[in-house]
């Protein structure tokens, strides 16, 4: 007796004819089935069993935020037993079956009766069946598939940490780096742009640029002097789709300050002194005061005061004193 390879053939359940309308393109769920096998060897019959089945499916999208009239359609179950009498049940099970999806139990179409945020689930994991109506008894053992929740750009980006204040040395070379932000979208960063970001300067120019894939914000000018302007607002821009027209963006404020170096002398407000002192006047006892001015602030700013030529060099002397920054001119003889 001869095995033939028509012997043995087990229904399969398969996913077929996916419809992504959103994007009006059609995915197919592909499963492999191996029949017996039948072998001669020269006389002899051998007989290769088939080995256990495996389930390949395609995955499923449903598009987030979804507002038309109608369920969305996510895609079909269809078994290969089918003849299209009525006689095969599909049965859904598992997260959403039921309230968020609903498959007709005849044809196997699968459809979406809610609006779903990616941002709140990102995908939902069922399984589905296909049984004889009449005999309640399964045509195929459960399989598992995932139909995920597809990203649409509805998230724009966001600064969590400004507005900043940070401050930067006057005089620095141009391209000095002052400080990098970031700014997060919580759209899928897998999936087409929408959580692309490219940053921008919307105001800071042009003392300040910012690079748009890193968001490093850097000096652009020579010699910016803190004498001149110490204080600088910078509004930075973050723009999702690779900042493209139609894309969401945010922004923040970087407040920078120039903070001071010692490069200003300290300079008499007037050229001539004239003080006088009484002949009776004590040794040690003080002339009287004069004080220069430096541009620079904090310790650039402190300084003290000398006699180097001059009638007077050896008969006053000159303290500082620290607190006013000024010069106490004294008898000394």
């Amino acid at each position: 007796m001869k095995i033939t390879s028509t012997s043995c053939i087990c229904p399969v359940l398969v996913c077929l004819c996916f419809v992504q309308r959103c994007y009006g393109t059609a995915h197919h769920s592909s499963i492999k089935v191996t029949r017996n096998q039948t072998k001669h060897i020269e006389g002899e019959t051998e007989v290769h069993h088939r080995p256990k089945r495996g389930w390949v499916w395609n995955q499923f999208f449903v598009l987030e935020e979804h507002m038309g009239p109608d369920p969305q359609y996510v895609g079909k179950l269809h078994s290969n037993s089918d003849k299209g009498d009525g006689s095969v049940k599909y049965i859904l099970t598992g997260e959403g079956a039921g309230t968020i999806f609903i498959i007709d139990d005849t044809t196997g179409d699968i459809h979406s009766t809610k609006s779903l945020d990616r941002e709140q689930k990102t995908h939902y994991v069922l399984h589905a069946q296909a049984i004889d109506r009449r005999t309640n008894k399964p045509l195929e053992p459960e399989s598992e598939f995932i139909i995920k929740v597809q990203d649409i750009n509805d998230n724009a980006p966001k600064f969590t940490d400004g507005p900043y204040i940070v401050t930067v040395p006057e005089m620095s070379d141009m391209g000095t780096s002052v400080l990098q932000v970031t700014a997060t979208d919580a759209d899928d960063p897998t999936y087409g742009n929408s959580a692309r970001v490219v940053y921008s300067i919307l105001q800071g120019q042009p003392y300040f640029s910012v690079d748009p894939k890193t968001g490093v914000i850097r000096t652009a000018l020579h010699n910016m002097d803190r004498e001149a302007r110490e204080h600088y607002s910078v509004v930075i821009q973050a723009k999702d789709m690779a900042g493209q027209v139609g894309g969401l963006s945010g922004s923040t404020t970087v407040n920078i300050t120039l903070t001071d170096v010692n490069d200003n002398p300290p300079r008499f407000p007037q050229k001539h002194y004239q003080l006088y002192v009484p002949e009776s006047a004590q040794v040690g006892s003080a002339v009287g005061k004069i004080k220069a001015n430096d541009a620079d602030t904090g310790s650039n700013a402190d300084m003290t005061y000398s006699i180097i030529n001059g009638d007077g060099v050896g008969i006053f002397s000159i303290s500082t004193d620290k607190e006013t920054r000024e010069g106490i001119l004294s008898l000394k003889k």
